[in-house]
């Protein structure tokens, strides 16, 4: 059995996903206003820079598979290369969202949004179900409906369940 750290893992999937995505949302990706380490405005002249191909592979790794776990890094790589995986390394800490039970938000209460479920967490409590959310427009209880009847197509969830702790 191999071990790879949970580091590696993200980078080659982050580049499998890069890879199968369409232009059009790189582009989105790349052309939106991002600043350097001293606050200057970042431009791109091609998708192929060097710079951007950096760029891309930290926004993947850092944004896009913020709070994957380690479970399911080791059964994508496992299949990927057809051989058992060991993964090895911290996972991100993360809150529960208040809809989904998972653990996909940085900030509890800061209007992050679920990577998963797209609620928006506004402070609502997993408790307040009939409180209307002005942000996500909706009930907690109505966003839940409607993420249980999508969840129901997920094949594989990349987060790790809240309920687990």
């Amino acid at each position: 059995m191999k071990t790879l750290s949970r580091k590696l893992a993200l980078t080659q999937l982050a580049i499998n996903m890069i890879i199968q995505y369409p232009t059009k949302e790189i582009e989105n990706i790349l052309f939106a206003d991002y600043l350097d380490e001293h606050g200057q405005s970042l431009t791109y002249t091609s998708i192929f820079d060097g710079a951007v191909q950096t760029f891309l592979l930290d926004y993947f790794i850092d944004i896009k598979l913020k709070g994957y776990s380690n479970h399911y890094l080791k059964k994508y790589i496992s299949d990927l290369y057809n051989e058992p995986i060991t993964i090895i390394g911290d996972e991100d800490i993360l809150h529960i969202c208040p809809c989904c039970s998972y653990l996909t938000l940085e900030h509890q209460g800061q209007y992050d949004v679920c990577p998963l479920c797209s609620w928006e967490d506004d402070g609502t409590l997993y408790h307040e179900l009939d409180k209307y959310s002005v942000v996500n427009h909706s009930t907690l209880k109505q966003y839940k409906g409607k993420f249980e009847k999508q969840k129901v197509n997920f094949i594989n969830i990349p987060y790790k369940s809240g309920n687990d702790n």
